[in-house]
């Protein structure tokens, strides 16, 4: 049995439909009910879901816990700029909810964890392409903060009591079911105004964008590959990139429209963005697993998705 955190979330419910698909058997838990649709055609005898706070997960999963195979820890705030308002966020939801999933594994012999870490736990890092392991890694965000507060959590665990975990730090996940982003606020401007889109910053920040599929794909195959002791911390994205205005020619495109283009100015969209987010893949391709679509091919398939979905 697979317990996904996070199930109605974004990657949570891609990765749901994969494991179903693979006949798996998959126990979902999510707080948020408005966002049942995108699971609810998966209910059957594969798939439940608890609807509950991760915080509390230890509450309401009680049977069937010898039978756990992998627990994939997907529920996070992702929210950067609201972050930025409210900064206790990040630690509630991020690093508590992580420790309630860890309490669970060690109280109930878990062994098996994938966790979603993030790129941004690396700040504005030194060097380019970015290898897991770059000296000197200092979040500005706190989102980027809780995430790496959690991956040393997570470290701690695996020493003391034998857990066995594949943490993924993503660049930027693109596709089916997300709900918001550059790209889905673009589409959402561009219905209000087809003549002015406002560009956050200079337009020139530069990103690795990959398709929701290709990071499913990793967080279950990987770990079948890596046959690791402890813990493993391997980066997903792109193998090229793609900046803000490039993202944004490709919307209008794809809407048929030639908008003015306002850049507010200056080199970041929000504070805890970053210029430049350009990860090395070279570990996560050394286990056989490599992105199906680029760049500017994520981001098509998911303005077309969301063009046919909204």
């Amino acid at each position: 049995m697979n317990i996904v955190t996070g199930a109605t979330g974004f990657i949570g419910s891609n990765l749901i439909e994969t494991l179903i698909a693979k006949d798996k058997k998959v126990v979902g838990i999510d707080i948020d009910i408005t966002r049942k649709h995108l699971v609810k055609s998966f209910i059957n005898g594969n798939f439940s879901i608890l609807w509950s706070d991760v915080n509390y997960i230890d509450n309401y999963i009680k049977k069937g816990l010898e039978d756990i195979d992998m627990i994939y820890h997907l529920a996070a705030s992702a929210d950067i700029r609201k972050s930025y308002e409210f900064p206790q966020m990040d630690l509630k939801n991020n690093v508590l909810g992580t420790n309630a999933v860890l309490e669970l594994m060690r109280k109930n012999d878990i062994k098996n964890l994938v966790f979603s870490s993030t790129s941004s736990v690396y700040g504005i890092p030194e060097i380019q392409p970015t290898p897991e392991n770059v000296p000197n890694i200092r979040p500005i965000s706190m989102y980027g903060a809780s995430k790496l507060a959690n991956e040393a959590f997570i470290s701690a665990y695996c020493d003391l009591y034998g857990l066995k975990v594949w943490a993924f730090r993503f660049a930027n996940v693109v596709g089916k079911n997300m709900h918001r982003g550059v790209i889905f606020d673009f589409i959402q401007k561009l219905k209000q105004n087809q003549h002015e889109l406002e560009i956050l910053g200079d337009g020139k920040q530069t990103k690795s964008f990959f398709d929701v599929s290709d990071c499913v794909a990793g967080l279950i195959d990987i770990p079948k590959k890596d046959g690791n002791k402890s813990m493993t911390v391997y980066n997903l994205g792109n193998t090229d990139l793609i900046t803000v205005k490039e993202i944004a020619d490709i919307v209008c495109d794809e809407l048929g429209v030639k908008p003015n283009y306002n850049f507010t100015g200056g080199d970041r969209g929000w504070k805890g963005d970053t210029p430049s987010t350009i990860l090395s893949i070279k570990k996560a391709l050394k286990t056989g697993w490599k992105p199906k679509y680029n760049c500017e091919e994520s981001v098509k398939r998911t303005v077309r998705w969301l063009l046919d979905n909204q």
